[in-house]
């Protein structure tokens, strides 16, 4: 079973303090380990000789994730999840450029039209850009939900070898998206919280402000 929730754990746990805490300390659920077994977008694979889709996935979404707008549409048909416990990270970087706000020029297209242009007569803005790439990233999100600007997406992923109980899932749940402390784990098991900051739109070369 493929169990996907909103964010990284917010207890602290990195994925092997996660697997450790699941496996090991609470016993929630027997996660799969075995290297052949590796769960797609496709469908359960198992590698040998070859690749052998053997079955469908069986997979649990957490409402959070539901709300936010990620469903199984949000990931592309060739996405493997893998096995045990994955802790992910999606970077969405939206491209903006900088335009003349009284004819909605570009400034790039400005500044190579070959026309002289007076710097000081223009009002700037920074308008996001609809690139090809980013419609398609965009069309992955339900109808409405895609964040319009550039944002990282967080997702922690379990993949067991039978369905979880509902208890078993609720404890799941509030170690990955809940805020509970947990006691007894070694500094290994354990990820700095890191904050990401998106860096500003390049400028024209030879242009400042």
């Amino acid at each position: 079973m493929l169990l996907i929730f909103a964010g990284y754990p917010r207890c602290g746990l990195n994925a092997g303090g996660l697997q450790h805490a699941v496996d090991n300390v609470e016993g929630l659920a027997l996660l799969e380990h075995d290297p052949a077994i590796q769960y797609t977008k496709e469908g359960i694979a198992v590698l040998g000789q070859g690749r052998e889709i053997i079955g469908p996935v069986s997979v649990l979404f957490s409402p959070t994730l539901i709300v936010q707008g990620i469903t199984w549409n949000w990931f592309p048909e060739n996405w493997s999840f893998g096995n045990g416990v994955t802790v992910h990270k999606t970077t969405a970087m939206r491209e903006k450029e900088l335009v003349d706000h009284g004819t909605g020029r570009s400034l790039a297209a400005l500044l190579e039209s070959g026309e002289p242009v007076t710097m000081a007569n223009l009002v700037l803005a920074l308008r996001a850009r609809r690139t090809e790439g980013w419609e398609k990233y965009e069309a992955r999100w339900r109808p409405g939900t895609c964040p319009q600007e550039s944002h990282i997406v967080h997702l922690t992923w379990l993949v067991t070898k039978h369905d979880v109980p509902s208890f078993a899932y609720d404890r799941i749940r509030s170690l990955v998206e809940g805020d509970v402390a947990v006691e007894g784990y070694e500094g290994k098991h354990f990820s700095p919280t890191r904050i990401w900051k998106p860096s500003p739109p390049k400028m024209p070369v030879g242009v400042s402000l």
